[in-house]
This record gives C-alpha cells, structure tokens and sequence, in this order.
C-alpha cells in the first residue's frame, strides 16, 4: 500500500457544550478515497464469505443489515420476558462505555 494510504486528516467537529472547551469537540479522520473504498469492497467480500459459509451468530447484530442495538435490545427483553414467565431469575449487567470512548488517547501524526 502507498504511504499516503496509512495518513489521515484530524478535523475537529463540534459535539455540544461551550465551543471554546477543547473536550467539546471528537476528532474525524478524513482517509484517503482509494483506501476507503478499498476497505468497503474487503469488507463487502469478507462479510459475503461470513454469511454464505454460515459462521455469523444469531446473536451478531452489529455491522448486519437490518439488525441494529434496537433489535438487540428487542431480542433482549424478549428473551429477559420468557426467562421471567418461566420463573428462573434474570441477571443484566449494563456498562456505559460512551466515556471510554471519547478519552481513549490515538497517536497522532503531524503533517
């Protein structure tokens, strides 16, 4: 792959809060179109060869067409409802890793 394929451009898009404050603002890389695309079309075949060989869960909502967190939610209570009616118990440990997120520290390259 050529250097330039592995650089980026940092911009600062603004989030909410007082726009003066640094921490208000998540940085977007802006890569090279031939790489993107690149990495659509990898993606593409390796998500194809995934499905057509059935080693994909039931359980994957992420990155699957027409499953998203809601359907995971969904499936979810669904699931907590029939656990419940049952009679056995149900243990749920929820995380917010929305915090992470945003503080996780990226190297970052001068152009």
């Amino acid at each position: 792959m050529p250097e330039d394929s592995h650089k980026a451009i940092i911009v600062p898009v603004y989030k909410k809060g007082a726009n003066g404050d640094v921490a208000n603002y998540r940085p977007i890389s802006l890569t090279c179109v031939c790489s993107t695309i690149m990495e659509r079309v990898i993606a593409k075949h390796i998500h194809m060869h995934l499905a057509d060989n059935s080693l994909l869960s039931h359980a994957q909502h992420g990155f699957i067409s027409r499953h998203s967190t809601c359907t995971n939610l969904l499936e979810c209570l669904n699931d907590w409802t029939l656990t419940v009616q049952d009679k056995k118990s149900v243990v749920v440990a929820c995380i917010d890793f929305s915090r992470a997120f945003d503080s996780v520290s990226h190297k970052k390259t001068a152009f």
